[in-house]
């Protein structure tokens, strides 16, 4: 008997399977999916040589900063050698602050963000294991608005996860990071098809301005992961 006709006649494996998938938490999935493309991210970047910092805007509890961190020493030791990469988190660990009228979402609210900064610190100094890093703490108005890379002293970025949900951060954030972009630098947005899909709004809404603001930076889909979120890599820099 086929494995089909074994699951058409015993209709309680459907459900059993049905009932274990529905107990997993949507988080956990999602920080799962999202730890996977890190991993896809660096490994990438590792086997073209393209070197430079991982930046994270959106850092919250420290989850996925800390597993970039792990898992570029893995690699590592693949046989890469040292890539040099230090490792700029960005975040108020405050929410958001203010937020625009066009940017207001029934789930995206300030106080979801807001975490206990001393302990998400703690966590990630305990996790880097003498790697370089930095956090840049603070409101991204206050921080990176009307700067680029080059005033932290940033020369190019590896990888870039941009979780920041918001439209105005997101832009904020793809401005700061323009002359840090080389060819082969993935950027990660965690919240790409929010707001109902709508390409106006949210990390979507930013990342098409910034495309046709500077279209002479060229980008190739190259992955989506978790929840809608999606890979980019600036592939040509005219």
């Amino acid at each position: 008997m086929s494995l089909l006709n074994i699951i058409k006649n015993n209709l309680f494996i459907q459900n059993f399977v049905a009932n274990i998938v529905s107990l997993i938490p949507s988080y956990f999935e999602f920080s799962v999916a999202k730890y996977l493309a890190i991993k896809k991210a660096m490994l990438m970047t590792a086997q073209d040589n393209t070197r430079g910092s991982y930046l994270e805007f959106g850092v919250f509890t420290g989850s996925s900063f800390n597993f970039a961190m792990k898992v570029n020493k893995k690699i590592e030791k693949l046989g890469y050698g040292d890539m040099n990469c230090e490792f700029i988190g960005f975040d108020s660990f405050k929410g958001f602050g203010d937020v625009k009228k066009n940017d207001e979402h029934p789930n995206f609210r300030s106080h979801v963000f807001s975490v206990n900064e001393k302990k998400v610190l703690e966590n990630i100094n305990k996790n880097a294991k003498k790697q370089k890093y930095r956090i840049i703490k603070g409101f991204y108005q206050d921080t990176i608005a009307n700067k680029t890379t080059k005033d932290l002293k940033i020369d190019k970025a590896r990888i870039v996860m941009i979780d920041c949900d918001l439209k105005e951060p997101t832009r904020l954030a793809l401005e700061f990071i323009k002359p840090a972009i080389q060819e082969g630098t993935i950027i990660l947005f965690d919240d790409f098809a929010f707001f109902k899909g709508n390409k106006d709004k949210g990390e979507c809404g930013a990342f098409n301005d910034f495309k046709k603001k500077y279209p002479e930076i060229l980008f190739r889909r190259i992955f989506d992961y978790g929840y809608g979120s999606r890979a980019f890599i600036a592939y040509k820099i005219n």
